[in-house]
């Protein structure tokens, strides 16, 4: 007589849930790694990557680019800046708005950072093919042009 397995909670037939899951678990690792190879903590590297990913940010948009809260994102940028990785650049449009740059020492760190995430994102999704890889790549890519929409439209 075989025994039935129990099936899994409802909870994690949800895709939400197994994405949140896999969001913290690749935290977890990143933010060790992040502190073991370049004593930086995971809010400082996402930070710092960001800021040499996409040009002229304000905190505000860091927070969003880095998966971070605005005060993460604040907090994490003013580290970075007394660091000397990062400096703060008054906008020619408004003299009250700042956006965010890397120093040459921050760039430099920066492409170390960039390698480990490269690493990461290889030993992630080391299970997939490379077509898998590709499929998920492009429904990724749908699923937050959907949500982006419907941020903008207040539906989601």
């Amino acid at each position: 007589m075989s025994e039935r397995s129990p099936s899994p909670p409802a909870l994690e037939r949800f895709f939400t849930y197994r994405l949140n899951t896999l969001a913290k678990l690749n935290d977890m690792a990143t933010h060790a790694l992040y502190t073991a190879e370049l004593g930086l903590g995971l809010s400082e590297a996402r930070t710092l990557s960001s800021i040499g990913s996409f040009p002229q940010l304000t905190v505000n948009q860091l927070a969003f680019e880095a998966n971070l809260d605005k005060g993460q994102a604040s907090r994490a940028a003013q580290s970075l800046v007394d660091k000397g990785l990062v400096q703060k650049v008054a906008s020619p449009l408004d003299g009250r708005s700042v956006f965010l740059a890397l120093t040459p020492k921050g760039k430099t760190l920066w492409r170390k950072v960039m390698v480990r995430v490269e690493q990461r994102n290889d030993e992630l999704t080391r299970c997939l093919s490379d077509e898998e890889y590709d499929q998920l790549l492009d429904m990724f890519a749908r699923m937050l042009a959907h949500a982006k929409a419907g941020q903008q439209t207040g539906r989601t």
